[in-house]
């Protein structure tokens, strides 16, 4: 391996003195190339010192008949790579306006104002850095209005304007009940709530007749044997179209019943 260093160029060959037979490439300032064997082949890059970019190919091959295979590159030299001089990115505010539209210098500040009805998103101020980057990042300016308000499923709402201040109403189709806020309002682009839900209202298992609830009952009065209790009970429910659900909801009901019953005779 051997250096050699031509107007700001350092050459790094990590190849065999054999190999030498490719031809020397011009030098390209303010730049390192590298040169190295890869699979029978002399693959070299030039890579640009800090300040200065690339225009043109950047790796090289030298065949085996020792020719290279593009022409030489340029470094040059690129302004916004310095650390402690340049611009930022022009400032762009969408519905709003920095407090400078021209360029921006490294290290200065600027401040931002959205136009009116609409609302600044993120800091009122930034500072170009030495890196060319905004930091705080740039706002946005966010519409105060807000947009159509989603339906929940088996629901609806009531109202068309969507504009700053105004409400809407949700209702739920038949048979569903609101769960969350009915009415909500417009504020700084934001609907008030969260969407509410329309929930199945369960209806309540209708009492079993008198005669059928005895009779199911009665499968525990006619067998003393449990099992054969249980199987002459279930059969009976089902030759009724009955559930245990209304059965359960009969019993209740009794319950009740005989509460209130007693604490009539107790008065």
């Amino acid at each position: 391996m051997f250096l050699r260093v031509v107007c700001y160029l350092v050459v790094v060959w990590l190849i065999p003195a054999s190999y030498e037979s490719c031809p020397e490439l011009p030098p390209v300032g303010n730049s390192i190339f590298v040169a190295m064997k890869v699979e029978g082949q002399i693959l070299g890059t030039y890579l640009c010192i800090q300040g200065y970019h690339l225009v043109g190919e950047k790796t090289f091959i030298c065949n085996a008949s020792g020719e290279w295979n593009t022409t030489t590159p340029i470094c040059q030299y690129h302004f916004l790579c310095s650390s402690s001089v340049g611009h930022c990115p022009d400032p762009v505010l969408v519905n709003g306006e920095p407090s400078s539209l021209g360029p921006v210098n490294v290290n200065d500040k600027i401040t931002f104002k959205c136009n009116e009805n609409y609302i600044l998103m993120g800091s009122n101020w930034s500072q170009c850095m030495e890196s060319h980057t905004w930091m705080p990042p740039l706002p946005i300016c966010k519409s105060r209005d807000c947009g159509p308000p989603g339906n929940p499923a088996h629901g609806y709402f009531e109202g068309r304007d969507f504009n700053l201040g105004s409400t809407i109403t949700y209702h739920c189709e038949e048979r569903y009940q609101l769960v969350g806020t009915r009415d909500q309002r417009c504020i700084d682009g934001e609907w008030s709530s969260a969407l509410p839900v329309c929930e199945l209202i369960q209806e309540a298992p209708k009492p079993i007749p008198q005669t059928e609830f005895e009779k199911v009952l009665l499968a525990f009065q006619e067998n003393k044997e449990l099992c054969k209790a249980i199987q002459n009970f279930m059969q009976r429910l089902k030759e009724n179209g009955l559930t245990m659900e209304e059965l359960k909801y009969s019993l209740e009901m009794k319950k009740v019943q005989l509460q209130a019953k007693n604490g009539a005779l107790t008065l």
